[in-house]
């Protein structure tokens, strides 16, 4: 009579929904009538893993797998089973060694499929390997179904699932799949939209930050969707969440080679291709401007090359107007507001403060000692600073009140568009190309395994090399044109709000405080260089478009001013 052998058996469901659709009971059947024909088997352990993905999970980050690899090396099982061999995952980099592994510790393991899988040889580790491979191919293909489906879906229109973002809540839409499942659809949250417009209103037009607007919330006990506090990463998200301006997203996470979860950038994020009307809570206009702000705050290790960024205030906390603008002409090196107090020596001893002077320092002057610097003075005026700088802008927007832009506008943004569109369609073509034959390269590694490619594997590997260089070489440029065609119709959006801002900008301005006043600033300065003898300020590129037109209309009655004022007092 032969040995009695106890065996485990391993079920697993990739989601939730095939544990609702009997998958997991059709494993368990499958491995019992399995087992009840082969002679002194008996099960004793069985390891159920739900709503677990054999491709995008780690080993090591699966419980079930775990504990019946801990369970063979108490030696409670001589077996083990599953109802096909990707149950025990489909990571080509992971699961051949896992296979393995158990056979290792003496446990034998079966499909009750494929039948038992053996390593007697090299042609049964090649074919566990090539198992394996072929299954992380079908679930990255069946993951590029999934993800096509779902981004069409998205570009449809078509809310999906999960927690509805803040402001809105989700509501039944009458539209059904095609297994009778109802769709749902976001509806706005009036009381919670006023908390996402306050927002942006905080961002946009105070400058203000996540650090700060998440302060201010909690202060005034505002709750979260979820009745807690607020939180830099909560107010940062939704402000550049695209929902708040009308396009549902995709894609905003993903699940990383080595298993973990994380954020996708969002240039990389799927937008549904029509606006919809009926989730607006921002203006599309003042949600561009709230990237544009929290772009500009980068820190420049972190910047994108190639990349343009506008300038804003970093902070707006401080009083000085030209934090954030303004530069040191000799080293480039930004200058910060700093102060200094009048005083007294009474004949008491006593020490009597007086008026508090403001001033612009370059940092660079105060990390060290000035060494980088040719100038020898110390600090400027800020009040003499701000005032040339301010006087400046008013006399500059006077000259272009007299000049009708639109025409001028339209042309610009016309010529830019379709250049960069023809650049984009050519590039596209060739990443497309490029991929068909990535994709025939690919198909042919079997073959040069077993012998029966035109290709060696040493030549293939090369191939596929430097065609994976040559394709992502195509994508950083489609990034790089896709970023300039937004840049230039965010541009195209600032010339035509500049436009009709231009002949009430000195009344906003006159009346509006420290924090708005940077900000309104921020639409016009670029930057404001510092020299002992002179100011130069550098305006946006739209302005500077807008004075070139203004010099081609030749304005007989005012000429342009330079915008290098010349000094003839100096400062102290």
């Amino acid at each position: 009579m032969s040995e009695e052998k106890r065996v485990g058996c391993l079920y697993r469901v990739s989601t939730l929904m095939q544990v609702e659709d009997d998958d997991i009971p059709m494993q368990k059947k499958a491995c019992k009538e399995f087992i009840d024909k082969m002679p002194n088997w008996t099960l004793v352990k069985e390891y159920c893993e739900k709503g677990v993905s054999g491709y995008k999970k780690k080993v090591s980050d699966r419980d079930k797998l775990q504990e019946a690899k801990e369970d063979a090396l108490r030696k409670e099982f001589d077996i083990l089973l599953v109802f096909m061999f990707d149950r025990l995952g489909r990571r080509e980099d992971e699961t051949p060694f896992v296979v393995e592994w158990f056979v290792q510790q003496g446990i034998e393991v079966w499909s009750t499929k494929e039948g038992q899988q053996k390593f007697d040889n090299r042609v049964d580790k090649l074919l566990n390997y090539i198992r394996y491979w072929q299954a992380g191919g079908e679930s990255e293909k069946t993951s590029i179904r999934v993800k096509e489906k779902q981004s069409q879906m998205i570009k449809d229109g078509i809310y999906l699932y999960g927690c509805p973002p803040y402001g809105y809540e989700t509501v039944k839409s009458g539209i059904f799949s095609k297994k009778g499942i109802e769709r749902k659809k976001l509806k706005i949250l009036p009381e919670e939209a006023d908390v996402v417009k306050l927002i942006y209103k905080l961002s946009v037009e105070q400058g203000w930050g996540g650090h700060r607007i998440s302060k201010y919330l909690n202060e005034h006990n505002i709750p979260t969707k979820k009745n807690s506090k607020w939180t830099v990463s909560v107010v940062n998200f939704i402000l550049r969440n695209p929902i708040y301006k009308g396009y549902l997203t995709y894609n905003k996470t993903s699940v990383k080679k080595n298993g973990t979860q994380g954020r996708v950038g969002s240039k990389d994020w799927i937008l549904s291709d029509e606006k919809i009307d009926e989730i607006v809570i921002i203006d599309e206009e003042e949600w561009n401007k709230a990237q544009k702000i929290r772009e500009s705050r980068i820190p420049d290790k972190y910047k994108e090359e190639n990349m343009d960024y506008e300038s804003y205030p970093l902070q707006t906390k401080s009083q000085a107007l030209l934090t954030g603008f303004i530069k040191c002409g000799y080293c480039g090196a930004k200058m910060n507001s700093s102060t200094s107090t009048d005083r007294t020596k009474l004949k008491s001893g006593e020490i009597k403060k007086g008026k508090v002077r403001h001033y612009y320092r370059c940092v660079s002057r105060i990390s060290n000692g000035g060494a980088t610097c040719k100038t020898g003075k110390t600090c400027y005026k800020q009040d003499e600073i701000d005032g040339i700088v301010i006087e400046e802008i008013f006399t500059y927007l006077d000259t272009l009140k007299k000049v009708d832009l639109t025409d001028r506008i339209n042309q610009i943004n016309q010529k830019n568009k379709t250049d960069e569109e023809i650049k984009l369609k050519e590039v596209n073509k060739k990443l497309a190309k490029s991929e068909d034959e990535f994709s025939t390269l690919k198909n042919e590694i079997i073959g040069a395994i077993n012998g029966t490619s035109k290709f060696s594997v040493d030549i293939l590997s090369d191939l596929i090399d430097k065609k994976e260089k040559e394709i992502s070489e195509y994508k950083m440029q489609i990034d790089k044109l896709s970023n300039q065609i937004k840049k230039q119709k965010d541009n195209y959006n600032s010339m035509v709000q500049l436009k009709e801002l231009i002949p009430i900008w000195r009344e906003e301005f006159d009346k509006a405080n420290v924090e708005v006043k940077k900000m309104l600033l921020s639409q016009i300065v670029e930057e404001v260089l510092i020299f002992e003898d002179k100011i130069e300020i550098s305006l946006k590129i739209t302005m500077k478009d807008f004075l070139k037109y203004a010099q081609e209309m030749s304005i007989k009655e005012e000429k342009t001013k330079t915008l290098v004022n010349d000094s003839k007092n100096g400062y102290s």
